[in-house]
């Protein structure tokens, strides 16, 4: 994917190797929260994908025609430490605004092009390392390349999205359609034993986990059922609950990253009676497994206030008041859940000023909850203080899908496929209702969450 008038003017004169470095820049800034930021990308990375010498032939160039701006310090050096930070770049403006208008257009390598060779090579490498370190990952890996696509069920997909002109609550852009084409063509190739699978230690990421969620309902297992996915509600959240839990089961209150990370494999029951001894911490638990913990955090913020008065010692005070919890959520959930993983959960970086009333009305509340949030940040060494709770929480959540849900599953149905897609399974829709059953059972039996809530369900 690379912008329009790029393409027009250098189609011919640029290499492979750069159109697929702007290709990078181009998903990323996407991604990314604001699409001026500086991308950070590993030369050592890019030179497994794009060959030696990438800075010298695929990147100066583009910095010599001011297609591709590097991140600079004051004493214009570019930002860099070797080790720690890698190297920033982005598109120029007037790219950047042309890919905020969608005006991007696909460009294919040739398949037998050095560039194809490269990446394919890549992708093997990082399949290799990725099931030598977890031989446990062997079996998803058997499971992908026994499913099919039904290519028909994805073309009336797109036919839809094209005449509704949207793609669930979003547009259908051009940049939807090209990453629907991009995924359709790397999911038809799963019995090539050609695609993305690669772990970083925590989380698996496959061609799968990357397509969109319609495109993976045009996946079919060997026995020609399509997929249904059981996705568990609140996932981050919940395994926030375990952490909880354990650092009132063991008296966690320093050196948080590494005592909680002992206990990824741990059984524990959230419920138990000295959990119920903190009553912020057992109130935040049922809200989130009982009932709905975003529409609990939005009532909290929507009726935070603060003003400062004077006290009897002349001191100044802080004075708030909240809403009654029977008022409805009126923003749209899933943007109101990205705040509060943003502000909330994840985004500890010691503040001390512009706090955000979501984290100040949570902490009235929630004391010790936001303790444990703001004791891992503060002794986090990572540049992003939140990387150190993001470990904990998706390491918990790994484990619990990658084997003790799955465990479960190969048990009852040994001779079926499933895939995974973080927090959710993909099951076969003939045995779908009783996986969701297995599923919460197993999560019973790890957490203590009653299965009769059935946390885990139909997404």
């Amino acid at each position: 994917m690379v912008p329009q008038s790029l393409y027009k003017q250098y189609k011919g004169e640029f290499t492979d190797e750069q159109f697929y470095f702007i290709h990078l820049l181009v998903r990323k800034m996407l991604d990314a929260p604001k699409p001026h930021y500086f991308i950070h990308l590993s030369i050592r990375i890019l030179e497994k994908q794009l060959g030696r010498n990438t800075r010298t032939a695929t990147i100066q160039p583009l910095l010599d025609l001011l297609v591709v701006e590097v991140q600079s310090s004051i004493t214009s050096e570019e930002s860099y430490s070797a080790g720690n930070r890698s190297k920033g770049f982005r598109l120029n403006e007037i790219l950047r605004d042309e890919v905020k208008r969608d005006q991007v257009i696909a460009y294919w390598s040739d398949p037998k092009s050095c560039l194809a060779r490269r990446l394919k090579k890549n992708r093997i490498e990082r399949r290799v390392g990725a099931l030598k370190g977890h031989p446990r990952l062997i079996r998803e890996y058997d499971w992908l390349c026994k499913l099919t696509l039904d290519s028909p069920k994805a073309k009336d997909f797109r036919e839809q999205f094209e005449l509704s002109g949207m793609r669930g609550k979003k547009p259908f852009s051009k940049q939807s359609a090209i990453r629907l084409d991009s995924d359709v063509y790397a999911l038809s190739r799963l019995k090539a034993e050609d695609f993305l699978f690669t772990h970083n230690g925590i989380r698996l990421t496959t061609v799968v986990t990357g397509a969109m969620r319609e495109i993976r309902k045009c996946l079919m297992d060997s026995k020609g059922n399509h997929f249904t996915e059981l996705d568990l509600r609140s996932s981050q959240i919940v395994f926030l609950c375990k952490a909880l839990t354990l650092s009132i089961e063991y008296n966690i209150c320093k050196n948080y990253h590494s005592q909680l990370l002992e206990f990824v494999s741990k059984d524990v029951d959230i419920y138990s009676p000295s959990v119920e001894q903190s009553t912020d911490i057992a109130a935040f638990i049922r809200r989130v497994l009982s009932d709905d913990i975003y529409s609990e955090l939005y009532h909290l913020e929507a009726g935070y206030s603060e003003e400062w008065i004077p006290g009897d010692d002349g001191v100044r005070s802080i004075y708030s008041s909240r809403i009654s919890l029977d008022k409805f959520l009126t923003k749209d959930r899933d943007l109101f859940k990205k705040q509060v993983l943003s502000a909330l959960v994840f985004n500890y970086y010691t503040r001390k000023k512009l706090i955000p009333s979501l984290v100040r009305a949570s902490e009235e509340s929630y004391p010790n909850v936001v303790e444990l949030l703001k004791g891992m940040a503060s002794e986090s060494t990572q540049r992003k203080k939140s990387a150190d709770l993001a470990k904990i929480t998706q390491a918990y959540e790994s484990y619990f899908f990658h084997t003790v849900g799955l465990d479960a599953l190969v048990k009852a149905y040994p001779s079926r496929e499933f895939y995974l897609v973080h927090d959710s399974v993909g099951a076969p829709e003939d045995i779908a209702e009783e996986c969701q059953q297995i599923l919460n059972k197993a999560l019973e039996r790890h957490l203590g969450i009653p299965a009769g809530l059935n946390l885990i369900s139909v997404d």
